[in-house]
């Protein structure tokens, strides 16, 4: 707490208490997120946490500790405010929400993806949702790894229903999918994408297209060439209508 200086461990098997007492110099690392203004404000958390992470009332071990008591305890007490890219992350706009993350491993619980996975395949202490949104921000997209986090996600939501403090994650996932389409290993992708935002956004384009697409029809080959192949080892390409639905609707739609 901000008014106090007391550091406070929620835990379930009572090694953090042991931690505390045995060394004569203590000395804790706390990410500059974590502080709270008041007793007041942890009451919150100290409800919110043990719901959200396991649907108990209570954690079974609260241990908070402020400075040193003579003759219990350490002999020296020293408090490590951690940045570490936090004031990098809190710059910006959607992707500070990830501050607010209590660690409460609900999103972990709920996530498919992290069921499937685990925790060593996100290549951090935080993995799951959370960690795919935030070790990214506080590791500056530095590596492939990181570039890849925020695609360890299908977007179902169900992470963000859970959260008890808010955090958008699907919302941050695709905000950090941006930044990576930015980089060089996208170029094919984004012409991609490119060429579909001209063809759908003009309706003479797309009935062009549409038009040029009925003539191939089902001569379209079943396995494409390329990084195209990827998605169609695992799917089958329609076949392409001979009439487009625009023009069945002129011809029929008005009788």
């Amino acid at each position: 707490m901000a008014d106090s200086g007391t550091l406070v461990v929620l835990e379930s098997e009572g090694n953090g208490r042991m931690c505390l007492t045995l060394p004569e110099t203590l000395i804790s690392v706390v990410g500059i997120e974590k502080v709270v203004p008041t007793w007041s404000d942890l009451e919150v958390f100290l409800q919110l946490l043990p719901r959200s992470s396991t649907g108990e009332r209570m954690n079974p071990y609260t241990s908070t500790w402020t400075g040193v008591t003579p003759g219990d305890g350490p002999r020296d007490f020293h408090l490590v405010l951690l940045d570490n890219g936090r004031t990098d992350v809190l710059a910006d706009t959607v992707g500070r929400q990830a501050l607010r993350c209590i660690r409460c491993s609900a999103c972990l619980n709920i996530c498919p993806v992290y069921e499937r996975t685990g925790g060593h395949a996100y290549g951090s202490v935080y993995p799951g949702p959370i960690g795919a949104i935030l070790t990214p921000q506080l590791r500056g997209m530095s590596s492939e790894v990181d570039r890849a986090l925020p695609y360890a996600s299908s977007l179902c939501g169900a992470c963000y229903d859970v959260c008890p403090v808010a955090i958008d994650i699907p919302e941050v996932l695709v905000h950090l999918r941006e930044q990576v389409a930015e980089g060089p290993g996208h170029l094919g992708e984004k012409a991609v994408m490119a060429g579909a935002e001209a063809v759908l956004g003009s309706a003479r384009a797309l009935d062009a297209a549409q038009r040029a697409a009925g003539l191939v029809g089902g001569d379209l080959p079943r396995h494409l060439p390329g990084t195209a192949g990827t998605w169609t080892d695992t799917r089958d390409v329609p076949d392409v209508p001979g009439e487009s639905f625009r023009q069945w609707w002129k011809q029929r739609g008005r009788r």
